[in-house]
């Protein structure tokens, strides 16, 4: 049997309705390169963004040359107004320069002619400036620039705009001097500050040493049931110290104010500790001395026997001089029993010294002595065995150790 090849059946393809799909549907570009594909993807936002940037640039390019038109239409009228206008004057003064001719020739002309030509010649001026006035009139009344109240309005709108400037430029100057100025206070601020700090410090270590004595004195005074202190008599009823104003013009610098505060109370509390050391005996009241005989028990030197001394002899060369290590008062000066020429000085605040067995006394009873003033000489009057000084330290009536005074200088 033969057989017959079937033809083949064409294939059939079912194209199915593919799905309505939306104008901004998510959009793929498919770019190959070397052998790699690479797909990028749009959103449907991204589109949408792009198609309303578009059409918003549209809008604003119409709208741009739409007011690009009239502008220019607009210039083109106000330029074709403004030859008009410059036509018109070219035209008035042509008239203003006839008439001014016509004018000069009449003053000319004017002994030289008869009465007739006189009259029509002074009726030609008036006409050609009656129709002079006119045109100016005119021009006046279409141009609303020439407007004399506008002119004005103008004319002084102008001037404060240049006032303004003027304004502005001293404005900007004046604010350029003040931040300079400022730039220099502060400057001077933080040098003031640096100054008060060391004033403070150096005020600190002078009160301390100050203190330091004082404690030196007070170790003293406790052996005898006495305590000194320098601020006692100071600030319950006395007033007085340096003068520190409320408001200092310090640029409202708070941390500045508050160092100025600390920089005068530290000054002031120095000055006070050293009014108070002025009358506290301290240093040595002759210039060179060796101990002789100490404070306290002592063997007697004209009869051997345990006797009290309540103060020290320091022994030197007669003649030399004997200062008081503190101001006071001079409250006793001549010859005591014992002592011979004797000096005693109130410092005040319970201290007093005596100066006993000098040979010469400088000073007479109530006269005021000064720190380091000399009040005699050394020697040895009375119960002495050679010249000397017997030099004694009391507070409230309590003998003291007078080396302490001596070494606490």
């Amino acid at each position: 049997m033969r057989y017959r090849r079937r033809p083949k059946r064409p294939k059939v393809l079912n194209f199915q309705a593919s799905e309505n799909r939306s104008f901004f549907s998510e959009k793929e570009f498919i770019i190959r390169s070397n052998g790699q594909t690479k797909v990028f993807k749009i959103s449907p936002r991204l589109q949408w963004i792009v198609f309303v940037t578009m059409i918003v640039l549209g809008i604003w390019g119409a709208h741009s040359y739409q007011r690009y038109s009239v502008s220019d239409r607009i210039i083109s009228y106000q330029e074709r107004k403004l030859g008009e206008t410059r036509s018109a004057y070219v035209d008035l003064m042509s008239d203003f320069v006839t008439v001014h001719k016509n004018i000069s020739a009449l003053v000319q002309n004017f002994g030289d002619t008869d009465s007739q030509q006189k009259k029509d010649d002074v009726d030609e001026y008036l006409k050609r400036a009656e129709v002079i006035e006119q045109k100016i009139k005119q021009i006046t009344a279409n141009e609303d620039w020439i407007n004399e109240k506008d002119l004005s309005q103008k004319s002084a709108l102008k001037d404060a705009l240049i006032h303004r400037d003027v304004a502005i430029e001293e404005k900007k100057m004046l604010e350029a001097k003040v931040a300079h100025l400022q730039e220099m206070v502060a400057s001077l601020q933080a040098f003031e500050m640096d100054i008060l700090k060391k004033i403070e410090g150096l005020s600190n270590k002078d009160i301390d040493k100050i203190k330091n004595t004082i404690s030196t004195v007070n170790g003293e005074l406790k052996k005898r049931g006495k305590y000194y202190n320098p601020l006692a008599n100071s600030k319950k009823n006395n007033k007085g110290g340096l003068y520190v104003p409320e408001n200092i013009a310090l640029g409202q610098n708070q941390e500045l104010m508050a160092q100025v505060n600390k920089t005068f109370s530290a000054i002031d509390d120095n000055s006070y500790y050293q009014e108070a050391l002025k009358r506290i005996p301290l240093g040595k009241p002759v210039w060179s001395y060796w101990l002789s005989s100490p404070f306290g028990k002592r063997s007697d030197p004209f009869n051997a026997k345990s006797a009290a001394h309540k103060g020290v002899d320091l022994a030197s060369n007669r003649g030399n001089k004997i200062k008081t290590m503190a101001e006071g008062k001079v409250i006793r000066a001549g010859t005591a029993s014992g002592y011979g020429k004797m000096v005693e000085i109130d410092h005040g605040n319970g201290f007093k010294t005596k100066y006993a067995h000098m040979n010469k006394i400088y000073v007479q009873k109530g006269e005021e002595v000064a720190l380091g003033q000399a009040i005699g000489e050394v020697g040895n009057t009375g119960r002495s065995t050679g010249p000397h000084l017997h030099y004694e330290v009391l507070y409230d009536g309590v003998h003291l150790d007078p080396m302490v005074f001596i070494k606490a200088k």
